[in-house]
Order: C-alpha cells, then sequence, then structure tokens
C-alpha cells in the first residue's frame, strides 16, 4: 500500500483529531460524572489489589538495573556523570551496554 502525502497528512490530522475528540470527552464528559468516576477508581482499586505481587516480582527481578539507573539519573541531575564513571563503572558499562545511555 503506497499512500501519497497528501493521504498520509489526511490520516494523521484524522488521527490526531480522533486522540483530541477522545481527551474532551473524557475531561468534559466522563470525569464529570461520579458514577463513572466511582466505578473507575474501584477498577483500579481491583487491578492494584491483583497485581500487587506481579510488581513485587519485577522490582525483585530488576532491582539492580533499577537501582543503577537511579544512581546514574541522580549523577545525571547533579552534573557529576564524570564522578559517576569513575565511581561505578562497571554500571556506566553496563548501562551503556543496554541502552540507557546514548
Amino acid at each position: 500500500m503506497d499512500f501519497t502525502e497528501d493521504e498520509i497528512k489526511m490520516i494523521l490530522e484524522k488521527y490526531k483529531k480522533g486522540l483530541q475528540d477522545n481527551r474532551d470527552r473524557y475531561h468534559n464528559i466522563r470525569k464529570l460524572n461520579p458514577q463513572f468516576m466511582e466505578k473507575n477508581r474501584e477498577r483500579a482499586r481491583k487491578h492494584y489489589q491483583n497485581n500487587i505481587q506481579k510488581k513485587i516480582d519485577y522490582y525483585k527481578k530488576n532491582k539492580e538495573e533499577l537501582n543503577m539507573k537511579q544512581r546514574y539519573r541522580y549523577y545525571k541531575k547533579k552534573d557529576n556523570v564524570e564522578k559517576f564513571k569513575e565511581k561505578f563503572p562497571e554500571d556506566f558499562k553496563r548501562l551503556n551496554d543496554i541502552g540507557f545511555i546514548n
């Protein structure tokens, strides 16, 4: 399927308009409906309760990587990336290998 530039532009405009319409519908109609909001909150509570163990397992499985990323973000925020490289060379190499650092 080959599309012309005008067709691509029209498809993208339709997509953007649809996203905006959905956003407006939620913020102007559904969010103001108390029954919908209560039902939505209840759904969120059930989802949280049903997936607590999944979150725990994910954190335990990726704890080391998450901690490395957070340490890097801390040093980057303080403009001390060079210090991070000196202090944690293995972590810097691993983060570079997984593509976290460009």
